[in-house]
């Protein structure tokens, strides 16, 4: 009784994420550019380094890099 209550606590707990805080990089009016984007930078880039793709409300693209927060 005990292990099954430990793994819906385990369970639950793994949806409570910080928040995810990135930082502007570039917008682009296609998805497709904005992925190019990403695969050229990161080539460059010496860190290891997550990048967030968001469409916003003007149907655009914005890629921006992971500061800290979302899944680890």
């Amino acid at each position: 009784m005990t292990n099954t209550k430990g793994n819906i606590m385990s369970i639950r707990s793994a949806y409570k994420r910080p928040p995810l805080l990135t930082q502007t990089l570039r917008t682009f009016d296609s998805l497709s550019l904005a992925s190019d984007f990403i695969g050229r930078i990161s080539i460059y880039s010496k860190g290891n380094y997550c990048f967030n793709i968001q469409q916003t409300a003007a149907n655009r693209w914005v890629v921006s890099r992971v500061i800290s927060g979302g899944v680890q």
